[in-house]
């Protein structure tokens, strides 16, 4: 599995963040949609259900890939494609496509059993072939999302409702790397068999297994109705309706008018501002993104252990989590506490405490010393400065944090500077260039141990982002692959841990919340509780209980 993929490129992921809502916003179809219930109008669809939930969408530019196969969604935030399992609340796994699964001693065959009475939206049965075809053609056809099946060396189908997975190596956590950003989806073998060269191909059918069906498109607008043949739990509510508003405000006034139905990642003052509308409600998702204060150890004075030792203690948590003015300091290794669990090793919490004497103390001993200017000198006789590389101009939230380091690091005599790069490829070769980089992720890549495996060099990963390389370190993470036994990762996650403290390749700041504001006389059932980090999931939608008129 390649890390590096998924972790360590900024511009991946920023794309895992929104590939959930990507795979929404597929292309435009035509048609309509007719119900025998009431009906309204909505801009320019028509006959849409009056019980439709109408969610804003901000961007149209994941309109543009051309299949699922490409850039699919996450299958926890896809309303019409479904992978295997999905990813629970509590860190166990929920039935999908696959009703239930075991796994050998060795961790390298995992048999699914699938969902009998699955079918896809054109009316055909979802078999194993289906699962089969996927992997194979993903992989014959060089597509982009069948990195995630890397692991994978083949599928067997015993029976039409059993899919084995024969796997290059042992993999414990193999339920994660489907599951999870990014995931996988299952894709009609019926449909993409006819398809002879899928990386030009744009679907237009859109056909899945999942709890909707894409319906009709008009410019600005995109339909889906419930499906009713789906063979899980299926949705109270009619369908779902996405709107196009790109510009925030726009959304919460659209919310306040009573033209759309939730309103996804607000600020705190604007949630205040929403307190006194009798009709709406706000609750916040917490835990769903992260940032880190990154070293590249490749990279003097990042290559030096004590500096970035020294460092770890420079780096106000409390100050830069007020930033975000949602969320809060995150004090372990790399693990998220309240996503990760028994994962999360105890005397690991609290390593990088925030003390710049403490730092300034470590940096002399070091053999950074500063002159009599109050310019730190490094132990090459040269001034420290720092070149922070960051992904785009008018980011709000890192110009902030970059002025939090840059008053702290400036009384410890450094010199801190930035350059910003609107290309993602430059942006990587800049961040491997510099010793130190700011880094967001989506926190579901940091809720177990396998998750851990971002610091390791593998045979399938020769580097990862921090240019971190330590032998047991290594070994661990391989060790961690080979077996099932929960304790025994356990006990293995606990020492990779102590090492990420002792070797200090990143340090994690803060984990942040989105707010949610949601029509309260239109629906009920959006806060289901801890987990479920977007609207879009179908889960959430499948909760939904139209509210009755009276």
């Amino acid at each position: 599995m390649n890390y590096s993929v998924r972790h360590n490129d900024y511009s991946i992921s920023i794309f895992i963040v929104l590939c959930g809502i990507g795979i929404l916003l597929f292309c435009f179809i035509a048609g309509c949609v007719d119900d025998s219930s009431s009906s309204t109008n909505v801009g320019n669809l028509t006959n849409v259900p009056a019980n439709d939930v109408i969610i804003p969408v901000a961007s149209p530019s994941s309109m543009t890939y051309t299949s699922n196969m490409q850039k699919g969604g996450i299958p926890s935030s896809s309303l019409i494609y479904e992978g295997l399992v999905i990813k629970d609340i509590d860190g166990k796994f929920d039935p999908a496509l696959a009703q239930s699964w075991n796994v050998s001693d060795d961790a390298k065959t995992w048999t699914f059993h699938l969902v009998q009475n699955a079918t896809w939206n054109d009316g055909a049965p979802f078999t194993c072939a289906d699962v089969k075809f996927t992997n194979d053609y993903m992989k014959a056809n060089n597509l982009t999302m069948g990195y995630v099946l890397s692991d994978v060396q083949s599928i067997d189908c015993p029976d039409n409702n059993t899919a084995v997975f024969n796997l290059v190596t042992p993999y414990s956590a193999f339920l994660d790397q489907i599951s999870r950003t990014p995931g996988i989806t299952i894709s009609p073998e019926h449909i993409w068999q006819n398809i002879n060269d899928p990386q030009h191909y744009q679907d237009s059918q859109m056909i899945g297994t999942g709890p909707f069906i894409f319906t009709q498109a008009v410019p600005g607008y995109y339909q889906y109705t419930t499906n009713e043949n789906y063979h899980g739990r299926v949705p109270a509510i009619p369908g779902v309706v996405l709107k196009m508003i790109t510009n925030p405000d726009s959304q919460v006034l659209a919310l306040e008018n009573g033209e759309i139905d939730v309103v996804s990642g607000i600020t705190p003052a604007v949630a205040q501002s929403l307190s006194g509308n009798s009709n709406i409600s706000v609750y916040s998702i917490n835990d769903t993104g992260a940032c880190e204060v990154a070293f590249n150890m490749a990279q003097y004075p990042a290559n030096i252990s004590a500096f970035r030792h020294a460092m770890s203690h420079a780096v106000d948590r409390d100050t830069i989590s007020s930033i975000f003015g949602t969320g809060r300091p995150t004090e372990t290794t790399f693990l998220l506490p309240t996503l990760a669990g028994n994962a999360v090793n105890p005397a690991d919490v609290g390593m990088y405490n925030y003390n710049l004497t403490e730092a300034q103390k470590l940096l002399a001993a070091a053999g950074f010393v500063k002159n009599s200017d109050g310019v730190l000198i490094g132990p090459d006789g040269n001034p420290v400065t720092i070149t922070i590389p960051l992904g785009s101009k008018g980011d709000a939230v890192n110009d902030k944090i970059i002025a939090v380091l840059k008053n702290d690091w400036a009384q410890l005599g450094i010199s801190v500077s930035t350059v910003y790069y609107e290309d993602s490829t430059q942006y990587r070769k800049a961040a491997n260039a510099n010793p130190v980089f700011i880094d967001s992720f989506p926190v579901l890549l940091h809720d177990d141990a396998d998750s851990l495996g971002n610091f390791a060099v593998t045979p399938l990963q020769e580097t990862n982002y921090y240019n971190y390389n330590d032998p047991e370190y290594n070994s661990l993470v391989a060790q961690v692959k080979n077996t099932t036994n929960q304790a025994a990762i356990q006990e293995m996650a606990y020492k990779m841990q102590d090492l990420l403290a002792k070797d200090v390749p990143t340090v994690p700041v803060a984990s942040t919340d989105t707010l949610v504001a949601y029509r309260t006389d239109r629906f009920t059932g959006w806060d289901i509780g801890p987990g479920y980090h977007s609207i879009m999931d179908p889960r959430v939608l499948e909760n939904l209980t139209p509210v009755q008129s009276s």
